[in-house]
């Protein structure tokens, strides 16, 4: 179902009011977070969200990183979602081992719990990456969660930075 927009004069009734507002979710992170030297993917100190069993999503999140220049660092990202649970997403970013802010950008279908490798570009250069897809939970409810580290381990630290963002918008009524 789409959201609705009301217009001008336009009242909602309680059934609108049920429906439209708690199709969608979001969390903003509200302070920086690194990782240093290290390969093993950790959950995010701020971006997960709870899911409903037996509900389709649309997610999305505006991640806002920086990390050491290449050929080391670059980002690794996963999820965790329920158990049953299907998910097929894109990680919408600068590819793995990239040398400058402006490059290939990798929209290569991710399955599951698997990982992508955005790249960094240098210690203080922001970048973005916009991973996105549909979520299906299964028969179990629970939290997605974005799960990131280096993907090579460098002592330069990789920040995901404030500000960045992960959106969910319910599909299934």
């Amino acid at each position: 179902m789409p959201i609705k927009t009301f217009g001008s004069g336009e009242v909602p009734d309680a059934a609108d009011l049920n429906r439209y507002p708690l199709q969608q979710a979001f969390r903003l992170k509200t302070a920086d977070e690194s990782v240093a030297s290290s390969t093993t993917l950790q959950d995010d100190n701020h971006l997960f969200l709870s899911v409903a069993a037996n509900t389709e999503y649309w997610v999305q999140a505006h991640l806002i990183y920086e990390g050491a220049a290449n050929p080391s660092g670059d980002l690794q990202l996963g999820w965790s979602f329920p158990s049953g649970s299907t998910w097929t997403w894109v990680s919408d970013a600068l590819g793995s081992g990239v040398t400058g802010s402006t490059d290939i950008i990798s929209r290569t279908r991710q399955v599951g719990s698997g990982s992508s490798s955005p790249g960094t570009v240098g210690a203080g250069i922001l970048v973005i990456a916009v991973p996105k897809g549909v979520l299906r939970v299964g028969s179990n409810s629970g939290f997605l969660r974005l799960r990131w580290a280096q993907l090579a381990s460098t002592a330069t630290p990789t920040i995901v930075k404030t500000g960045s963002l992960l959106t969910i918008r319910r599909l299934t009524t």
